[in-house]
């Protein structure tokens, strides 16, 4: 972090990026390489064509010009060659290295591809960055449109089974808790309830995570996201209230399947390409993509779910998240990480969905990392033209290059020719066909789940209220 923050501090110095916004310079600060140089070296030769900016962060460099012999002396915090930011052309100087040096470098190709050309930004105008950073609508900012008024007591949590006894349908069974199938008494309405074991999430710290969870889920509206429609919490769970998707999950549809045609994994790239789109707008980075983490509907269309490592991200953050499989090699290298992991994720999902197994694979998750950073990806003969460019071009370890994190942001993913024909519209107005029309006969019908038994979590724990509004006693909410 010290040494990212640094970095813009010497990009801050230089007027020619004065028209950058804090945003631009972060990414750019992330981008940038930094060069040794020998004393007596020389860096750029006069007359030479130039696409490099160099600022000097160590050491001490002189200018020559031949017409006129030495023309100056450069520092820590200068900087020369700005030129090749705004065009190719030939240097005005020769600029050799009085003792060691060490600077920063950018291209001018990389500059580009990054932010645009350096003529655009600077013409741009002052309100800029206010329209480009996104916008924060939580729950504070207006209500919740999904919200639904239910009382706790007035879900059915039981339902009869073929041998007359009443029983819990449990779709979901983790380490932290359930999902379970419920019924409103009221209206007859069904939904999934994620009951999350208090006592797990204190022993494991991750109090914030879950708070996080509501708070992300009530700041997104998208036809490809789970919906979050109330929360509650006694003494010994916290329960989300979601939408009900019974047409399984995205892994057990694969795992049955083997591999995807490519214009199924291209249908469903497409469906978490349009989720990321929307989350990334309101600056939340989701940082747990997986198949596990992909659901269907009763029509096959495809919902992002599981918020548990979603966050908001207005620059970078360091926090250490994720499936062995999916990491990024930011993350896995601690050098801060934002919305660029996404695209890397969707790499490796479009990869898994086409191939019918992860590009990096081992059974040891230190040997799946040494893969990552290795990047050596290897494509089965299936594989079309297009669908290997954008992976590769996905899994790019240079986060600056990583298509998705260029100028043209999610929509250089959009256009690239692996879509090319995607009827984007009949995919967010559901017209469009969907691979597989899961097979689902009633609101509780399961079928399209493994079977789960009921396990009772750890003691209650009353050391952590939540705070948000649910309060559950004696199985009734409790009205403030």
């Amino acid at each position: 972090m010290l040494r990212k923050q640094q970095f813009e501090d010497y990009l801050k110095c230089v007027p020619d990026l004065n028209g950058l916004t804090p945003s631009e310079i972060s990414k750019l600060a992330a981008a940038v390489d930094e060069e040794d140089f020998t004393p007596q070296s020389v860096i750029i030769r006069e007359g030479e064509m130039g696409d490099t900016f160099y600022i000097i962060i160590e050491g001490v460099v002189k200018y020559f010009k031949q017409a006129e012999g030495e023309v100056g002396t450069g520092t820590a915090g200068d900087y020369f060659g700005h030129k090749a930011l705004l065009t190719e052309d030939k240097r005005g100087a020769t600029v050799t290295a009085e003792t060691k040096v060490r600077c920063l470098t950018v291209g001018r190709q990389d500059f580009v591809s990054l932010l645009g050309s350096l003529q655009e930004l600077q013409k741009r105008g002052a309100d800029f960055e206010s329209i480009h950073k996104g916008e924060d609508q939580g729950e504070n900012s207006e209500e919740y449109k999904y919200q639904k008024d239910i009382l706790f007591e007035d879900l059915e949590k039981k339902f009869a089974s073929s041998n007359g006894h009443a029983r819990e349908i449990v779709l979901g069974q983790g380490a932290f808790g359930r999902v379970q199938i419920v019924k409103n008494k009221q209206t007859g309405e069904t939904y999934a309830l994620k009951c999350l074991n208090k006592s797990q999430i204190i022993d494991n710290s991750l109090e914030a995570h879950v708070l996080d969870e509501r708070k992300v889920m009530m700041m997104v509206d998208h036809p490809f996201i789970l919906k979050l429609y109330s929360t509650f919490y006694d003494e010994k769970y916290v329960y989300f209230l979601l939408e009900l998707c019974l047409g399984g999950e995205l892994f057990t549809v694969l795992r049955k399947a083997g591999r995807f045609a490519e214009k199924a994994s291209k249908f469903y790239s497409a469906a978490v390409l349009q989720a990321f789109a929307h989350l990334h707008s309101k600056n939340i980075v989701y940082r747990d993509l997986k198949p596990e983490n992909l659901m269907l509907d009763n029509k096959g269309y495809l919902k992002v779910v599981d918020f548990g490592l979603a966050k908001v991200v207005t620059d970078k953050t360091w926090t250490l998240c994720g499936t062995p499989d999916y990491l990024a090699p930011e993350i896995i290298l601690s050098r801060g990480h934002d919305k660029a992991v996404d695209y890397w994720a969707l790499g490796v999902l479009t990869y898994e969905m086409t191939a019918g197994y992860v590009p990096f694979y081992a059974d040891d998750p230190m040997d799946v990392y040494q893969l990552i950073l290795d990047g050596d990806v290897k494509f089965p003969s299936h594989f079309g033209r297009s669908t290997k460019d954008m992976i590769k071009q996905l899994l790019n370890q240079n986060v600056s290059k990583r298509l998705g994190s260029t100028k043209d942001g999610i929509q250089g993913i959009v256009k690239h020719r692996y879509f090319q024909g995607f009827d984007w519209e009949g995919l967010l107005d559901y017209t469009l066909k969907p691979p597989l029309l899961p097979k689902v006969t009633s609101p509780e019908d399961t079928s399209n789940f493994d079977e789960y038994d009921q396990e009772e979590g750890n003691v209650p724990d009353n050391s952590w209220t939540p705070q948000f509004p649910g309060l559950v006693v004696n199985g009734k909410s409790v009205l403030k």
